[in-house]
């Protein structure tokens, strides 16, 4: 049965039995109109059905936007929803089939992520229920790629943004999820099926960042273009399995498959890189525990063998030790605690009342390195001076190492700064200082800007500047030298400067560090603190 969709698009939908027996009466579908009115009605479908009867949606050549990019308004996550969504559908027993034959013909598309066109990781689907197949589908969010559509031209699209962020395609809760020659394309955060029980991915094609990877996936006859050198986050604890598939790595240097010590398979896979040094390795810290095979491989043609478990046994390290919350202000002390500064009342997160520093070991970027951490969104260092002393000069040496390895300093651009402050009223909130924030504008980089505290409402008093130094062992040396506010960060021997000459005297010796940004592989390290006056 055909039906003819908004005069360009053409949509099967009938009945299956299990085991793909076609139905004795196929249902007649005479006011489908749209690909997502086809999902519907497949979800009426499959609330009403018995668990012997399948749907199929056959797709013809095009472009679906499950999200209108032309819409200005900015997508937020609905009452109760983690993630801002394109379409949250309920599917049982469904078949999404592209009928050319070539996944490239048919595209599932949409065009936001976090901060760019949305509050929050933007998701092109989510769905709820078991047994699902898609079939010569492409499954793209184009917010940081191009959207090259060769069968018809006119139905490109530029990618919304350069500055590559969190921007997903399927999350779902169910089992038994299979994907048949087709693609899935983003960059950070892919999301491929995520959150299926069991996932199996036959002859499809994958380009993705960090982060991106169904962690309880089979990849069988796959290829994969990896941009960065995390595709997992982790795995299932049966772990993902790789079988004949070719791997293109775009990193330079080494390639990791997970950000946390998980298991993963990869049996008669090929790898090929840019890189001839290329290192693949299974993530930064493998654990003995975690069990990774690596068999028949190649990487440019020659054998790649990879040790299954670590060569000596994994260090003791240091124990993360949390330290006691005390946000009582008391002269010459410090406190700890957590706050909410007023300029990210917009942002959904309030302040937990667990520790909110640690002194411990950082991950990723900070790997190594060990000192202060926070542990929740608002964790808040003061150092309150004496009041019997009129503080004139002051000098504040911060040494940082953020866990994020690539200088974007932040889990995401949502109002996730760190701010060091001197000069500081622990009471009043008043005070000068140096923020570094996570923008839209870059994902390699943060801005750096001086900021003036008045009464805890905070404003920049410099104009903002990229900032490529936030990385493992940058050095930020403050100064207020009479009506001189300065700000130097170092990082081995590169070195950025910023200055004004205009802030108001004020007799205040505290010091203030904020941290609003997402903790874990996102937090902060700081190394030491130290200040002297003049």
């Amino acid at each position: 049965m055909r039906i003819r969709i908004s005069g360009i698009v053409i949509v099967f939908l009938s009945l299956l039995l299990s085991f793909g027996a076609r139905a004795q009466k196929i249902i007649k579908v005479s006011e489908v109109s749209t690909l997502i009115q086809a999902l519907r009605y497949a979800e009426q479908q499959a609330d009403r059905s018995n668990d012997s009867l399948w749907i199929e949606i056959h797709i013809a050549p095009g472009v679906y936007w499950i999200d209108d990019p032309d819409d200005p308004t900015i997508r937020k996550a609905s009452p109760g929803d983690w993630n801002p969504f394109g379409l949250k559908v309920r599917l049982n027993r469904t078949k999404l089939i592209g009928i050319s034959g070539n996944p490239e013909d048919v595209v599932l598309a949409c065009n936001r992520g976090q901060t760019q066109g949305a509050v929050g990781n933007f998701t092109m689907l989510y769905i709820e229920g078991s047994d699902i197949v898609a079939e010569n589908i492409t499954f793209g969010n184009y917010c940081n790629v191009d959207l090259e559509y060769k069968p018809n031209p006119q139905l490109s699209r530029k990618k919304r943004a350069d500055a590559i962020v969190q921007a997903q395609l399927i999350l779902c809760s169910g089992d038994n999820y299979f994907a048949k020659n087709c693609r899935f394309i983003s960059r950070l955060n892919l999301c491929p099926f995520m959150g299926a029980d069991r996932a199996l991915f036959e002859n499809c094609y994958f380009e993705c960042t960090d982060d991106a990877l169904c962690g309880t996936g089979i990849y069988k006859s796959c290829r994969f273009t990896f941009f960065s050198s995390k595709p997992f986050y982790g795995t299932s604890p049966q772990g993902a399995y790789f079988e004949d598939c070719d791997i293109h790595s775009k990193v330079h240097g080494t390639q990791y498959l997970t950000k946390v010590s998980d298991k993963v398979t990869l049996r008669n896979c090929r790898w090929t890189s840019d890189d001839p040094n290329l290192k693949i390795e299974w993530c930064k810290t493998p654990n003995p525990k975690d069990v990774c095979l690596m068999e028949g491989c190649t990487l440019n043609g020659n054998p790649l063998i990879v040790p299954p478990t670590p060569d000596i046994p994994m260090a003791v390290g240091t124990p993360t030790l949390s330290i006691m919350a005390n946000s009582r202000i008391a002269e010459g002390r410090w406190s700890v605690d957590a706050y909410k500064p007023s300029d990210t009342r917009e942002y959904n997160w309030r302040v937990s009342e667990q520790p909110s520093w640690a002194f411990g070991e950082g991950t990723d970027g900070a790997e190594g390195c060990f000192g202060l951490v926070q542990l929740v969104r608002g964790a808040r260092l003061m150092y309150t001076g004496y009041s019997n002393e009129e503080y004139r000069n002051q000098t504040l040496v911060v040494k940082l190492s953020p866990c994020k390895s690539a200088g974007q300093g932040f889990g995401s651009a949502t109002g996730q700064y760190l701010d060091l402050c001197l000069k500081f009223d622990t009471h009043t909130l008043n005070g000068y200082g140096l923020r570094f924030i996570r923008t839209p504008q870059y994902d390699r980089a943060v801005e750096v800007y001086l900021v003036q505290y008045s009464n805890g409402k905070i404003s920049a008093i410099s104009k903002p500047e990229r900032c490529d130094l936030f990385k493992k062992g940058c050095m930020v040396t403050l100064k207020v030298v009479n009506t001189t506010l300065s700000a130097t960060i170092e990082n081995g021997e590169k070195r950025q400067t910023l200055i004004t000459d205009n802030i108001e005297l004020n007799i205040f010796g505290g010091v203030h560090i904020q941290h609003t940004g997402t903790v874990g592989a996102a937090a902060t390290v700081i190394e030491s603190i130290d200040t002297s006056y003049e």
